[in-house]
């Protein structure tokens, strides 16, 4: 028997691109499939020692990164919530999951995780970059850094599904969510946020996730970042706000700052990114936070 567990979002409307797993951990902007076909996803694994009381919760429903139960019972609340599996780092531990997403006639999304009849096969045959457990997508990265992507295969009625993931070493884990800057909500999914150091030298992407966050894996020295543009839905201006300051996502030097003084562990991002629908008849403003000169290095 099939079970869910559901994520439920009034009006959310997400936008179906592209086709199979999150990605985006070499640059190239990929997009992320949120309909009615299944998909991988990977997770955070909630670890008992860190729940406030471990007893109150069932292992589905620490599984589940939807349950805010949940997080709000954890000593550490940034150990929680979906990860772009192009951004673990060594020694962490996730969840590969089975999932799909389906919306009623009334708008509402529900998220649903595939529970029974799944089984997980990882690419990294000799376990190099990692354990998986086969029957419950459970992962455990080793000490090693991938040197080219990775795929996990969930085989389910059939079919086989599968994602690209990448282990990193240990690096800033950088945490933000990128929102619609009119409603607030989560209707990003896919959409790719890069980062960049003192030289403008691109040092990680990220995708994304449906519920809005993005959970890079960045050096100490990253010090910008930017929205890619050709990555959002035709719906939304490619501008982008963070603490106020707009910026031009068409634009591949228009960068914002990133939290000053990073070091290995995590930080959150001071602000949400909000990027705001368009408005029709209207063009797009023009951006606050970019220099006359950054204007011109229009994206090819």
């Amino acid at each position: 028997m099939k079970h869910v567990q559901k994520f439920l979002v009034a009006a959310l409307a997400f936008a179906i691109v592209g086709c199979g797993g999150t990605g985006g951990g070499s640059g190239h902007p990929t997009s992320t499939v949120l309909n009615s076909s299944p998909r991988v996803e990977c997770i955070v694994a909630v670890q008992l020692t860190n729940v406030m009381h471990p007893n109150e919760w069932t292992q589905q429903q620490l599984e589940d990164p939807t349950n805010m139960a949940v997080k709000a019972d954890l000593f550490d609340q940034t150990v929680f919530g979906v990860q772009d599996p192009t951004n673990i780092e060594v020694g962490e531990q996730m969840i590969f999951q089975l999932v799909n997403y389906t919306t009623n006639a009334s708008g509402v999304t529900t998220r649903n995780i595939i529970w029974s009849g799944t089984s997980f096969v990882n690419s990294d045959s000799n376990s190099t970059y990692g354990v998986l457990a086969a029957n419950t997508g459970q992962f455990t990265a080793g000490n090693n850094p991938t040197n080219g992507p990775q795929f996990v295969t969930c085989s389910y009625n059939g079919a086989s599904y599968s994602t690209e993931y990448d282990i990193k070493i240990r690096q800033v884990r950088l945490l933000g969510t990128v929102l619609d800057g009119f409603t607030t909500l989560p209707t990003l999914a896919g959409t790719q946020v890069q980062f960049y150091n003192s030289s403008n030298t691109l040092v990680d992407s990220v995708t994304v996730q449906f519920d809005g966050s993005i959970r890079a894996s960045v050096p100490s020295n990253t010090t910008s970042f930017t929205v890619v543009g050709d990555t959002l839905p035709s719906t939304y201006y490619r501008l982008f706000f963070y603490n106020t300051v707009s910026y031009d996502a068409s634009v591949v030097s228009c960068f914002a700052p990133t939290p000053s003084n990073l070091a290995v562990g995590t930080t959150t991002m001071s602000a949400p990114i909000l990027v705001s629908p368009r408005i029709k008849g209207e063009a797009t403003p023009a951006a606050t936070g970019c220099t006359d000169s950054q204007l011109i290095k229009r994206r090819s």
